[in-house]
């Protein structure tokens, strides 16, 4: 344990990822010791940065790059993270406290909630063009602090800490956190996270912790949605050695899914379990505005019939200028998942056999047993009809 204020260095001698979307965890490399340095280096080392936690062993992991490479604004954080790990370097709990102790808040925190699959990664890096941001897509520290409520709802006062810790540690390092352009300078600029779909489940915490921050909830259709989840997840759905860790990281994200199971007494289907996915997410959502969460609802339409306006209106929201819209509008030329398997590439190489009449027949199923959503709501237009 951390007893002199050092960091225990690993050295990576393998990446043993079994699929590309499986979140981020010690488990994913093979290492060996390779020493120690001092625990504040970490802040002060651009090419580092915080990728995940080992919560049995009550570690935090940071992930050390190649000199020069710049992990914001790409599709997936702890993605990117992993493709260019070097080494990895861990410290205790108490030790990530202790740093973040010293450490300010962002002078502005904008959270992007959402169901996936409707513009989240687009608006991201669109967030991330305009002056004086630092956007983060999907860092997984946080995609595991929910799973840990999931699995032990019993420790808030600890979660709540651990976000506190994790998101002042990501906002002042890495190579933005010291950029004269764009980066915080020491918590003076603006950070944004945007989650994996169950990051949904730590609203009401991120408002405990952090009450000014401004949140962001994207959404989409039922039908649409569903079509682009079958199309670029269900090619590439996890082989056995990488079940477990994929379906513990499904429960967490989507609570409505073990009920199902309970009444059915079997494992959903793909469909099911995305249509399950897409109600717990929007049920989260709905039950964070009931308890007085402020978050500003995005409908992928909009962003994708009218996004300037719909850009502007996010840029508002969260206390930015308006005239960093063409900025973040000059994302929208490219496409945001470029490199990962769901690229509008990938997608193309390697299409899924569309949607049968079973399909829709379950998704309407499982719509029908919930009432998240009503049947005369426009969100489910065109897969059931009122």
């Amino acid at each position: 344990m951390d007893t002199n204020g050092s960091a225990q260095v690993l050295d990576i001698l393998d990446k043993v990822a079994p699929a590309e979307f499986v979140p981020a965890s010690p488990h994913n490399f093979v290492v060996r010791p390779g020493g120690s340095v001092p625990a504040e280096s970490l802040l002060g080392d651009p090419d580092v940065s915080l990728h995940c936690l080992d919560d049995e062993h009550r570690l935090a992991y940071f992930v050390q790059t190649s000199p020069g490479i710049d992990l914001t604004g790409g599709p997936f954080l702890y993605l990117d993270q992993y493709r260019a790990a070097r080494r990895l370097v861990t410290v205790p709990y108490e030790t990530l406290h202790r740093l973040a102790d010293g450490l300010p808040d962002p002078a502005r925190l904008i959270l992007v909630y959402s169901v996936g699959r409707c513009g989240s990664t687009l608006l991201s890096r669109a967030l991330g063009e305009v002056a004086g941001v630092c956007s983060y897509s999907e860092p997984d520290v946080f995609t595991e602090i929910a799973l840990l409520r999931h699995e032990d709802p019993g420790r808030d006062a600890e979660y709540a800490r651990l976000i506190r810790s994790c998101v002042r540690v990501l906002g002042n390092t890495g190579r933005d956190a010291r950029s004269d352009t764009g980066g915080l300078g020491g918590g003076t600029g603006t950070l944004a996270v945007k989650f994996r779909a169950g990051g949904i489940q730590l609203g009401d915490l991120f408002h405990e912790v952090f009450p000014d921050a401004r949140g962001v909830f994207l959404h989409r259709d039922a039908r649409p949605w569903l079509e682009s989840m079958h199309q670029g997840f269900t090619p590439h759905l996890p082989d056995p050695a990488a079940q477990l860790a994929f379906l513990k990281h499904v429960l967490a994200q989507a609570p409505l899914i073990m009920p199902f199971v309970a009444r059915h007494e079997r494992q959903p289907t793909p469909t099911e379990a995305y249509v399950l996915t897409w109600l717990s997410v929007l049920d989260r959502y709905r039950a964070l505005r009931r308890a007085g969460v402020p978050l500003l609802p995005v409908a992928y339409e909009t962003l994708d019939a009218d996004p300037k306006a719909t850009l502007a209106a996010v840029l508002d929201h969260c206390g930015l200028p308006a005239d960093g819209v063409d900025a973040a509008y000059a994302a929208f030329s490219a496409d945001s998942q470029e490199g990962t398997v769901l690229s509008r590439a990938s997608r193309r190489s390697n299409p899924a056999a569309g949607l049968g009449a079973e399909d829709y027949a379950q998704a309407r199923a499982v719509l029908a047993e919930h009432p998240v959503v009503d049947a005369d709501d426009p969100l489910v237009r065109g897969l059931i009809e009122p």
